[in-house]
């Protein structure tokens, strides 16, 4: 009898799993049916930035009473992602009425001025991976502190939702990183950064109020390029009645540095009426600095 009776459950138990099986594969709607009452209770949120509960929960806008197993959660995790601020977003069940939200963030290398969708001038910043994004939350001091991007073109994704990705930022974070590890202060200075030159002679220019372009290369450490940059400027300071600097090419390498000064106007000559040249402009004067 015990025989018959474990033969007996075993086959009931196999049927009920085959009829189970089926019906997950033909509707798994009907299987989510029991649990569907159970209603969202909590959004449990954790981020590597600045976003918040409040940002996820209005950005999903999801309904009061909304059933946990009747998210889509493909669909929730694309409104995340939609702005580009959130590189990459998990969005899980945990039962019985709570959906976990996990953000990884981009961070903000550099920032530009572009028009929007509507063709509005907008603040937008660049990530380390050349994503284009309008960032929220960020602190005013450090938005402050961001250098400007120079020599970029954005252009339209294909989906038309945003910019397409530009090249070179992550030679740019490397060289801002350094810059900031190495030399604070100088890291301070730094109020653009262009790429015009990157993809052709592999350069990025740097713009400070003492220096209009320094030049670095991304075929050398940027440490060695700053700690020659530091030496020159110091040598310089040094020097009473030195030019505006101009140029620091530190992108030739070796124990040379093309640097050029600002050449100062002449005063002008007394106008003669026989005279029909017109006054030369001022060329900037080139030098060899020597380490």
């Amino acid at each position: 009898m015990r025989l018959w009776l474990s033969v007996a459950g075993l086959g009931v138990s196999l049927i009920a799993g085959y009829v189970l099986w089926g019906a997950w594969k033909d509707n798994p709607a009907t299987l989510a049916a029991p649990v569907q009452s159970a209603p969202l209770r909590e959004i449990a949120v954790r981020s590597d930035g600045v976003l918040n509960h409040a940002w996820v929960e209005r950005t999903l806008g999801i309904a009061p009473g909304t059933g946990l197993m009747s998210l889509d959660l493909a669909d929730l995790r694309d409104r995340l992602l939609q702005t580009g601020q959130v590189r990459t977003a998990v969005v899980t069940r945990r039962f019985p009425d709570v959906l976990g939200v996990t953000l990884e963030e981009r961070g903000p290398v550099l920032r530009v001025r572009a028009q929007n969708a509507s063709g509005e001038l907008t603040h937008f910043f660049v990530a380390r991976d050349g994503s284009v994004f309008t960032g929220e939350r960020y602190a005013e001091e450090m938005v402050n502190a961001l250098p400007w991007l120079d020599g970029a073109t954005l252009t339209r994704s294909a989906t038309g939702t945003g910019f397409a990705r530009l090249d070179g930022m992550d030679a740019v974070a490397d060289l801002l990183g350094t810059l900031r590890g190495s030399a604070p202060a100088r890291a301070k200075e730094v109020q653009a950064v262009s790429i015009a030159r990157f993809a052709r002679d592999g350069v990025i220019l740097v713009r400070t109020p003492e220096v209009a372009e320094v030049v670095f290369g991304t075929r050398e450490d940027f440490y060695r390029q700053i700690a020659r940059l530091d030496y020159i400027l110091d040598e310089l300071r040094a020097r009473p009645g030195a030019a505006p600097i101009r140029s620091i090419n530190l992108a030739i390498g070796g124990n040379q540095v093309p640097v050029s000064f600002e050449t100062p106007p002449e005063p002008a000559a007394p106008a003669r009426r026989s005279s029909r040249s017109t006054p030369a402009t001022p060329q900037p004067v080139r030098t060899l600095f020597r380490l």
